[in-house]
């Protein structure tokens, strides 16, 4: 079960290393609020906030959801994220607390005056000088990256990203021209359908233990 949570985490949020957010891409956006479904069956939400303060961009991120079997709870999982991004896009901070079937687990990411970040978190900890995407997916600017920090516990890992079709989907009853990537890594196989227009994220699908489906019921 950790591997799925390592897989619908990896949807927590994307924060950006040392390059720029492209927060311009998303001066409009305000939240962007998902159903997951687990093998076709709704199992919780995942909602990401958006709010403005003197240039600064903050992202708040919140996720539940439980599996069930013969209507009996088996796992329960609540995530809370936190990335707030400076004048420039950059990445100023970022903080998340986990509680995955009652194992409490966390990440700390914090920017330096040298331009490194300080890292703590379950899986981690220590300063990085280096290009990463935390994983999240609203910010395309993970498509850019080798490296991703996770989200919930700070483990780096790899990551090959793959552009795979540009399709025409529906989202909340309208039509919708996207581009589709595939990112792939350890414990990682996600495909994430980007709407052509501002790059926001549409859809996304994780594949670990079950199909994972991410559809929008808000995007504004």
């Amino acid at each position: 079960m950790s591997k799925i949570i390592s897989l619908i985490i990896v949807f927590v949020l994307m924060l950006i290393g040392i390059s720029n957010a492209h927060i311009q891409h998303y001066e409009n956006l305000n939240e962007i609020k998902f159903e997951i479904y687990r093998n076709d069956n709704k199992v919780g939400y995942h909602n990401i906030i958006f709010s403005r303060d003197k240039g600064m961009l903050t992202v708040k991120n919140e996720i539940q959801f439980e599996i069930k079997k013969l209507g009996i709870s088996f796992y329960k999982y609540q995530s809370e994220g936190t990335e707030i991004y400076d004048q420039d896009g950059l990445l100023f901070r970022f903080n998340s607390k986990t509680s995955d079937n009652g194992k409490l687990k966390f990440c700390n990411i914090e920017a330096q005056n040298n331009k490194n970040y300080l890292i703590e978190g379950t899986n981690y900890k220590g300063s990085l000088n280096k290009d990463f995407a935390i994983s999240s997916y609203w910010n395309h600017e993970i498509l850019k990256k080798n490296t991703q920090i996770s989200g919930i516990t700070c483990k780096m890992r790899n990551q090959k990203v793959t552009f795979l079709k540009n399709e025409t989907i529906e989202v909340k009853g309208q039509v919708t021209k996207t581009s589709v990537f595939n990112i792939r890594g350890e414990g990682l196989d996600t495909q994430i359908w980007y709407r052509k227009k501002d790059m926001a994220i549409a859809r996304q699908i994780l594949n670990q233990k079950g199909v994972w489906r991410y559809e929008i019921i808000s995007l504004n």
